[in-house]
């Protein structure tokens, strides 16, 4: 790299290292303070780190690969959990989770269901799950930036311990583990000023990335560039649903399952769908929104996070049709529609002190996403399995704060691990149709029912949540099978909706067969979040009551601005799309859909807020 590169990326790490170093001291007054940062965060920086935190490697790298292989029917793809879940939780979702007043995603089962034996066993149950989705989620981030490095040349093998490891996995660790300390001393409020130092870093140099790329095609050679196979340019662009689309050179790819599109997207859809009326994803998601200063925030910074996601888009359509064009023999004719990224970051397309930022903005990508995961996840393991096991839940013992420390590690750990074994005998596509078909899955569905159905109790939830694991670890064994094995006769749509199936049939057995929630619990829950669905009984016994409870949201509006919200949203990411495309007019008719759809949204959604 050329020194101007290199003084770059010297200058980013400082102010990362020492904005996350800053806040050492304040973050260590307590897990609130560590984990929700006392609740003092601004909305508009809880919500640049939240879309800092999804701008992950991995997850562009996918969408990138997604929009070449399908076209412009991928879009049915974000059906898949974040694009509707955006507008799930900015319309009602968010005010609720806020209500809740909870710490931890996990820590919302005590709120929900008390502190009896069954509600313990749906936190520490949830938690366990969610935290092994997210060393799921910490490995993908791990096998791009193996995929980076060996693009980048670490190709020699280095010998550690006796054992000879490739430098590809040598550079990943490293990265893996120094991004670990940074999150490990700076708590919440480290992650929220160094994600908002990112967010402005990844906006800039986004944009100067579409840039870049726009300028290395016209609309003829582009249009031409997209025919692959027996895939025309008109078949590409087109947004009509295809069960079995023609995917050209990439049928015989690492991506060659979305053939099945009927199958492999709907079954995804499905879960998405569900997960999306159930919260914020478990996560660090419910981790901003708890951070909040009020309800009405909560609900404000959904929407600046849904977004700030436009650079994102910008990048993923210039490298995707930058890969048509200008990297086609790597991308398109070989089918590695994952190269595009590294193949760009190496390229002579950028000038000295370009490369540079461009590195950096992967890291800050990398970064903000690994930082959240394991700083949400840490919190969980604390707060949701150690603080109840070990300290009788008293959240400022000693032992908590040390307990973090030692959940960071073991989830930094078991991320090389994972992402090592991986590497090594599967694909980042692969690790992705199991997260979102098979892990996520298992939670899904009790995570939705907590907040629509008064009659669920926290053995409920817990036993719906672990009936799924064996059929899921089925779906993964896949991966690491001969082809001739059994499991491979099943496909993964039917372990993806046995799954679901079996989580309802054993929430609603199993709650029906244990004793419900004390009224001393549900209801006060009823009273702090005001949720719809089916709570005949408890609505009116809570209601009775002489304690003050939160005022109902509109009902009538609810759908309204759902359908108006996802029609603003896929409108505005899909014009950019269609600009970036050089299809001028398609991408004019989208924005004057957004626009229009944002008009009717301040009144129907941002006048009628709820202060609390």
């Amino acid at each position: 790299m050329h020194t101007a590169d290199i003084l770059v990326l010297v200058g980013y790490f400082v102010v990362i290292l020492i904005a996350g170093f800053w806040f050492t001291r304040e973050s260590a007054n307590g897990l609130r303070s560590y984990f929700l940062g006392e609740n003092k965060e601004r909305w508009w920086m809880l919500a640049c780190s939240g879309s800092a935190t999804n701008y992950s490697i991995d997850g562009t790298v996918w969408n990138i690969s997604m929009l070449m292989v399908l076209g412009m029917a991928s879009w049915w793809t974000t059906l898949v959990w974040w694009m509707p879940n955006a507008v799930i939780l900015m319309v009602f979702s968010a005010i609720w989770i806020r209500r809740t007043g909870a710490m931890t995603a996990a820590d919302l089962n005590t709120v929900r269901f008390g502190k009896d034996r069954g509600a313990q066993a749906a936190r520490i149950g949830f938690a366990v799950l969610i935290t092994v989705f997210s060393i799921a989620q910490l490995c993908m981030s791990y096998v791009v930036l193996h995929k980076f490095a060996v693009i980048f040349g670490a190709t020699k093998d280095v010998t550690l311990g006796g054992m000879s490891i490739s430098g590809g996995h040598v550079a990943a660790m490293f990265v893996v583990g120094s991004t670990g300390l940074y999150v490990l001393f700076g708590g919440f409020r480290g992650v929220v000023l160094t994600d908002f130092i990112q967010n402005v870093l990844m906006l800039i140099v986004s944009f100067m990335i579409g840039w870049i790329c726009f300028n290395q095609y016209d609309g003829p050679s582009l249009d031409a560039a997209l025919n692959h196979g027996t895939v025309t340019t008109e078949y590409w662009k087109s947004l009509a649903y295809k069960p079995h689309p023609d995917l050209g050179v990439f049928a015989n790819s690492s991506y060659k399952d979305w053939q099945d599109f009927a199958g492999a997207a709907l079954a995804f859809s499905v879960v998405g769908m569900i997960g999306c009326f159930g919260g914020a994803g478990g996560r660090y998601g419910e981790q901003r929104y708890l951070a909040a200063k009020n309800a009405k925030q909560a609900a404000w910074q959904a929407a600046l996070w849904q977004f700030l996601a436009i650079p994102r888009w910008v990048v993923t359509a210039g490298l995707a049709f930058l890969a048509f064009t200008y990297f086609r023999e790597t991308t398109v004719i070989n089918a590695d529609p994952d190269a595009v990224y590294p193949l760009f970051t190496n390229s002579d397309l950028l000038k000295p002190g370009m490369r540079g930022l461009v590195i950096a903005t992967l890291a800050a990508a990398y970064m903000s996403t690994f930082s959240a995961e394991v700083n949400a996840a840490a919190s969980i393991i604390v707060h949701d399995i150690w603080q109840p096991l070990f300290e009788h839940d008293r959240e400022n013992a000693k032992g908590n704060m040390y307990a973090s420390y030692a959940a960071t590690f073991l989830l930094v750990g078991g991320s090389m691990i994972c992402g090592y074994l991986f590497v090594e005998n599967s694909s980042l596509n692969a690790l992705w149709s199991w997260m979102l078909g098979g892990l996520i899955t298992c939670v899904v569905v009790p995570l939705a029912l907590r907040w629509y159905w008064g009659r669920m109790n926290g053995w409920g939830f817990a036993a719906g949540c672990v009936v799924g694991i064996v059929p899921s670890l089925m779906m993964l064994s896949k991966q690491f099978t001969p082809k001739d094995a059994w499991v491979h006769v099943i496909p993964n749509n039917v372990i993806t909706y046995s799954i679901l199936i079996l989580s309802l049939v054993t929430c609603t057995v199993v709650s029906y067969a244990t004793s419900p929630v004390e009224s001393e619990h549900v209801d006060k829950f009823y009273r702090r979040v005001r949720p719809f669905g089916f709570w005949s009984g408890i609505r009116e016994r809570a209601l009775a009551s002489d304690e003050p409870a939160n005022a109902p949201l509109n009902l009538r509006l609810i759908p309204i601005n759902i359908i108006v919200g996802l029609v603003a949203s896929y409108s505005l990411y899909m014009s950019i799309v269609y600009f970036m495309g050089r299809w001028f007019t398609e991408g004019a008719i989208s924005f004057g859909i957004f626009l229009a759809c944002a008009l009717t949204l301040y009144f129907t959604w941002f006048k009628t807020l709820p202060e609390e």
